[in-house]
């Protein structure tokens, strides 16, 4: 794939997606970015430099599950990546605001792919959640790679009273379902898909979030740290992480690289804690800031006492570099205390 073709983008609007877009638009490429409202684009496109903005053109469509909608808007595109995939624990149906837009919306993608013939790879946006089985708890010194898979299925993530369990669901099923159309269909594109871990980092613009509730859920935390709304450091749950500009690195990487064709990768920078978090910023930021930061028992990790994860595949292949935890903290929280 070269520069100056088509891509086409789902959830281009989105923490990851924007960033994508950018980098996408940066190397030349030519962006069709699909969003739901005209709103929505025109602050993608008033985000990006002006110079290349003549790159990026909208692909409006109401409904990611709509297969003949994606058809038509793919039209003349070569490659596809495909992020947008609800993630809000608020929901109330699991099945009808998870599943049903995970799981349809990559059916359709892979079917419009599949339709156009001009595709020529799409890059599937999974998750830490398709790979990680949260059943079996933290697992200290079990290290984990592309090759695991979670075995949550359909009926799981639709009779849990757990929004969590629900989520890691949906992304599953999404991708296996992905896969399942690769072998059974065969279809003249190949397929690349990216199973990142808790994804860090600053938003592409602030133009982008009209409040600081819209942040991601990742970056949730490190704001709540941030405005003292904390009394204590919370436990790390997920603690494995990415900077969500490397991220987009590999999302172009994974689009161009030869060697990436129907390959699976796990993204994933490395461990975190959120004590690592809060000593970052304690240290780091001014007096006023730091604070208000919760002080917890700095320099204390948990390294040890949970999974590690194993992303050597990716950098081999794809050849990206990660940035360090202090960078993408510190940047997101400059943005952060900018935009306050």
């Amino acid at each position: 794939m070269t520069v100056s073709e088509y891509i086409f983008v789902t959830g281009a609007t989105g923490f990851i997606g924007a960033h994508c877009v950018g980098l996408l638009l940066e190397r030349n490429f030519r962006v069709k970015a699909h969003a739901r409202s005209q709103e929505k684009y025109l602050k993608l496109k008033d985000s990006v430099p002006q110079e290349k903005r003549h790159l990026l053109e909208p692909a409006f469509g109401s409904d990611i599950t709509s297969q003949d909608e994606l058809t038509e808007l793919m039209k003349g595109c070569t490659g596809v990546l495909h992020l947008a995939s609800p993630f809000n624990f608020a929901v109330k149906d699991f099945e009808q605001d998870l599943l049903v837009p995970a799981l349809k919306g990559t059916e359709a993608v892979m079917n419009a792919a599949n339709v156009n013939s001009s595709i020529k790879r799409v890059v599937l946006t999974s998750s830490f959640a398709a790979v990680y089985d949260a059943s079996q708890g933290i697992q200290p010194g079990i290290v984990l790679t592309e090759d695991n898979f979670s075995p949550l299925t359909w009926a799981d993530g639709a009779t849990t009273t757990d929004p969590a369990v629900a989520y890691r669901a949906s992304k599953t099923v999404a991708e296996k379902a992905a896969w399942d159309f690769m072998s059974k269909n065969s279809p003249s594109f190949d397929l690349c898909v990216l199973c990142p871990t808790m994804v860090f980092g600053p938003v592409y613009s602030t133009r982008l979030v009209s409040s600081l509730s819209e942040l991601n859920f990742s970056n949730q935390m490190i704001m709540s740290l941030l405005k003292s709304s904390m009394a204590e450091i919370p436990p790390t749950k997920n603690p494995v992480w990415v900077d969500v500009r490397d991220l987009a690195e590999y999302h172009v990487a994974a689009l161009t690289e030869k060697e990436a064709s129907n390959q699976r990768f796990l993204i994933s920078a490395g461990d975190y804690d959120n004590q690592e978090i809060a000593d970052v910023l304690r240290e780091n930021l001014p007096h006023e800031c730091a604070s208000k930061v919760p002080l917890g028992k700095p320099g204390e990790r948990i390294t040890g006492t949970h999974y590690t994860t194993d992303s050597s595949k990716g950098s081999r292949v794809l050849k990206i570099p990660y940035r360090q935890l202090e960078t993408s903290v510190l940047d997101l929280a400059h943005q952060l205390l900018s935009m306050n």
